[in-house]
């Protein structure tokens, strides 16, 4: 069973949930789920690094076997982290209420803030082009599933659609799905979301607990 969130929504903005490896995986299985009551997807694309981990887990819940791609869009707030030195054992030495704090702090003051800038995405053109030639080489239905595992402002997921829009077969349907969207209004609504105006931490976070 699902954890409920640590925190609930006050002046700080949404709760936070914390999904351990096991949660993590109920949680795909869930949002597989959701998209099998009506969609067939013939492919996961799953947006590096923690979408793509999505796809692979809800692929592993499929009820039918299901190729995963990932596609690579960078976000330059994600590259600063991993910058900082020691900023991982950093976090892991704060005591946890401090951590889930600074994490809502954060989503606070500077992600939500940021979410309407749209700020540019670089995409890797070749991992776009490699997921058209397999849609192309389909025999089946070329229905494609995009998965992340949060949407903020949206604009990565917006920027990973529209490129494999331009670039796959004609006629190619595209949905997307992600565990969690933390605002209200990102550039791009998911297809399928699971929990809505909630906070992740996920297994692979940088302020998870080791």
């Amino acid at each position: 069973m699902l954890t409920t969130p640590e925190m609930g929504r006050s002046w700080l903005g949404p709760p936070l949930r914390i999904l351990g490896q096991h949660e993590f995986e109920v949680a795909c299985a869930q949002l597989m789920r959701l998209v099998e009551q009506d969609y067939a997807p013939a492919l996961i694309v799953g947006i590096r690094t923690g979408g793509m981990v999505v796809a692979e887990c809800m692929a592993r819940h499929s009820s039918l076997p299901l190729p995963v791609l990932p596609v690579t869009s960078r976000r330059a707030s994600t590259n600063t982290k991993a910058r900082i030195p020691l900023f991982r054992a950093t976090l892991s030495a704060l005591p946890r209420p401090a951590v889930n704090l600074l994490r809502r702090v954060e989503h606070k003051f500077l992600i939500a803030p940021r979410a309407q800038q749209q700020r540019a995405q670089t995409i890797d053109q070749r991992e776009v082009e490699e997921i058209a030639r397999w849609l192309a080489d389909c025999d089946s239905r070329q229905h494609l599933l995009i998965a992340d595992d949060a949407v903020d402002s949206g604009v990565t997921l917006a920027t990973v659609v529209n490129h494999l829009s331009t670039a796959c077969p004609a006629g190619t349907e595209i949905r997307t799905a992600v565990i969690t969207q933390t605002l209200e209004q990102p550039v791009i609504r998911p297809s399928y979301t699971l929990y809505r105006n909630t906070l992740c931490r996920f297994p692979w976070s940088f302020d998870a607990k080791r």
